[in-house]
């Protein structure tokens, strides 16, 4: 099996495998995630390591006779050509009989198999306690229906107790995914605020064309390939997406509070928090909370593309199918969606400093505080030493002074966080911060886009 694409840090999620390929027991392994986040080429990289099968599973009825047949030619069994293998039973035992040396075996996209054989989960328990598990099989299910996956993992599922290890594979961080393209650190920025740390969508940018030629050539155009992405993905896992599109929209138009968004997705208060709890469980929606105080809890859309698409794509999806440019629209408000998500790189480059000992202390803590319209961008905390940093953070070009005013006004917010008795730190992250170095002359941090480029290079 061989490679052809670019592998891109997914080190922590091989080493995990690793680990558990070297333990020498019977493993039952659990790997999920959204789609085109990488599972099948972490697995099949996985896979070039051990010489293990890869079995993909479709919708359809035919998946234990194509397995038999992926077996027979793994194994070279001429046997099994002749006989092949027509029930759950016969397949598991067949494994088990193949294991008493170190086996892999991958089945990927477990949801569509399990749907079409209402038994394969309780076969799979049965025979795990029967013989697999004093076997030297390494089984790995693999699926990409979030919610569904989760059902597996939950204590009602037949292989309740039985599996030896999950991992939910994420999305990449800003600073790994900068490893897809040689590229500046601007337009990195900009192709993380459309399709965020998802690795398909960064090996399909085209680094020799420009952004928004890209974001034409993948979006905003009828027939391209994610054109229709976010629609596809929920109507893989809901039934009635209406309402969910409803709620999307209004989080990505800016309603983070629970009665705005029921008011803007016109769907009744009693209702909404069912709809929210699913979009939270698939990972599309987050909730958030002060780092420290009481200000009300927010919602976000926890997905760079799908909030791209809910923002610029839905709302001009007819101008799009007639074949209209709206990528002139879409820049004039584009300034303005950048800012968040450089919010975000940003707690994601202290996060990465924090790792490093780059910062006065080591935080245990990140996140946002708001009270009232009081709010600062980024609080880290040290709680058993009462250490705290508060940051503020603008997509733009700052000189000295107008630096300097937004770190006194961040000053006066410190106050309000009921943090008073602390050892307090304050700093600023831009675009670029003319004189930066004379702002840490005085005590303050500060940090811009070059420092960015600093920390991608270790």
């Amino acid at each position: 099996m061989i490679l052809t694409s670019k592998f891109v840090n997914r080190e922590r999620e091989l080493n995990f495998l690793r680990d558990h390929y070297h333990s020498g027991k019977a493993e039952l392994i659990v790997i999920y995630g959204r789609r085109r986040i990488g599972k099948t080429y972490l697995l099949r990289k996985f896979l070039e390591e051990t010489n293990g099968i890869y079995l993909l599973a479709e919708e359809n009825e035919t998946n234990l006779e194509d397995f038999s047949l992926r077996l027979t030619d793994y194994f070279k069994d001429p046997f099994l050509k002749e006989n092949p293998i027509r029930t759950w039973k016969a397949f598991f035992t067949y494994l088990a009989g193949k294991s008493n040396k170190r086996l892999v075996v991958v089945i990927d996209e477990v949801q569509y198999l399990v749907r079409a054989e209402k038994g394969f989960l309780s076969t799979l328990q049965k025979y795990w306690d029967l013989y697999l598990s004093s076997t030297k099989i390494m089984l790995i299910l693999c699926g990409s229906l979030v919610s569904f996956m989760e059902g597996i993992l939950s204590g009602k599922s037949p292989i309740y107790g039985r599996r030896t290890g999950t991992w939910k594979v994420e999305e990449m961080s800003f600073f790994d995914v900068l490893k897809f393209h040689p590229i500046d650190i601007e337009t990195a920025i900009r192709i993380y605020s459309v399709f965020g740390g998802v690795p398909q969508y960064w090996a399909d940018y085209d680094p020799g064309k420009d952004f928004w030629e890209n974001v034409k050539d993948l979006v905003l155009s009828k027939g391209a390939k994610y054109y229709d992405e976010p629609k596809y993905l929920l109507k893989e896992e809901l039934r009635d997406v209406s309402r969910y599109f409803s709620i999307l929209r209004a989080i990505a138009l800016g309603y983070s509070r629970f009665g705005q968004i029921a008011d803007a997705a016109r769907i009744e208060t009693k209702s909404l928090g069912k709809y929210l709890n699913v979009l939270e469980e698939m990972g599309y929606v987050r909730e958030e909370k002060p780092i420290v105080g009481r200000g009300k809890t927010l919602y976000r859309i926890n997905d760079y593309f799908f909030n791209f698409w809910f923002r610029f794509v839905f709302p001009r999806r007819s101008e799009i199918e007639m074949g209209l440019d709206v990528i002139e629209e879409i820049k004039r408000e584009f300034n303005d969606y950048l800012g968040p998500v450089f919010e975000e790189i940003s707690r994601q480059f202290l996060i990465e400093m924090n790792k490093r000992k780059k910062l006065p202390f080591r935080f245990t803590k990140i996140g946002k505080w708001w009270y009232k319209r009081e709010e600062i961008d980024l609080v880290a905390l040290k709680e058993e030493e009462k250490k705290a940093l508060f940051i503020e953070v603008k997509w733009k070009n700052l000189e000295r002074k107008e630096a300097y005013r937004i770190l006194k006004d961040l000053k006066r917010k410190a106050e309000l966080t009921g943090l008073h008795d602390w050892n307090k730190r304050y700093g600023i992250i831009a675009k670029s911060i003319i004189e930066k170095e004379k702002l840490r002359e005085k005590g303050f941090l500060a940090w811009d886009l070059k420092d960015f480029v600093g920390n991608q290079n270790g």
